[in-house]
């Protein structure tokens, strides 16, 4: 994949992260080798910026846009914009073998529905309503509380913030990392557990079922654990710091997550909540 960026088209780096943390949980619940027509990022009430996959083989041609390739090039591009500070208009070109099969790209509304040919493509692009809080929000000392799911009320999060800070492109980044481990399972598979670290090394994200007579824990649940402590808690409550989730089904916890701030290669805070199982 290549990347080509408009520095004249600056974008919130917060706005990024949320709408790319939005559709990469709407990816990683399709299945990994599902081809892709068109996908839209649900479009954050408030927010200008736009993520969009286009498929620009025929159905018939063999080498198809898939899901996989969609959560790679997701992926890619975000690190690429942290990692050079360049939040700004981006495209894309997707290919597979040397043929193109699809393009990807993040900018402005409008600037990312330029090209395409229906005027009622915005009628199209599904809308939510999320926190619009600075990204550089600080995070101070312990909090606590639970949090249920608005989709879905027999799901329900208590988290504890341990007093730690992170660095919020830290937080960020581990967060979609995880989702993107999560991406080659299916939704319904039973969540073997996700360890990994964000790209600058600064925070870590380990999440583990526990046993539950009531439900299992799925990366379905895992990935919706991340979506709603990014966007329902982290960001609203201005939290950028080390955390423990308790996930709940019907009050009673089948999964675990901690996140954890990286000092000098070592985490710290890893036994948090181990003193109350």
């Amino acid at each position: 994949m290549d990347f080509t960026f408009d520095q004249s088209k600056r974008l919130n780096p917060l706005e990024v992260y949320q709408t790319g943390i939005q559709l990469m949980y709407e990816i990683v619940q399709r299945e990994w080798d599902e081809n892709v027509r068109l996908m839209v990022a649900e479009q954050i009430e408030g927010y200008n910026v736009l993520m969009m996959f286009i498929n620009l083989q025929a159905i018939t041609v063999p080498n198809q846009l898939m899901v996989s390739h969609c959560i790679a090039a997701l992926y890619r591009a975000i690190a690429v914009m942290t990692d050079g500070v360049i939040f700004c208009q981006l495209r894309s070109h997707l290919s597979i073998f040397n043929e193109r099969v699809g393009t990807f790209s993040i900018g402005p509304v409008a600037d990312a529905l330029d090209g395409i040919e229906s005027g009622n493509m915005t009628t199209l692009i599904p809308k939510t309503n999320l926190s619009t809080t600075d990204i550089s929000a600080p995070s101070l000392g312990f909090d606590s509380g639970t949090i249920r799911d608005p989709d879905n009320s027999r799901f329900s999060i208590t988290y504890h913030f341990l007093g730690r800070n992170i660095i919020p492109r830290e937080v960020s980044m581990v967060v979609l990392e995880a989702m993107t481990t999560a991406g080659p399972f299916t939704k319904n598979a039973e969540c073997k557990g996700i360890d990994v670290v964000s790209v600058g090394g600064g925070a870590a994200i380990v999440i583990e079922s526990t046993h539950s007579d009531r439900a299992r824990f799925t990366y379905g649940w895992a990935t919706r654990s991340l979506k709603i402590l990014y966007q329902g808690i982290i960001v609203p409550r201005k939290r950028w710091g080390d955390v423990w989730l308790e996930m709940k089904y019907e009050d009673v916890k089948f999964g675990e997550l901690r996140m954890l701030r990286i000092t000098g290669g070592e985490r710290e805070g890893m036994d948090a909540g181990k003193e109350e199982r």
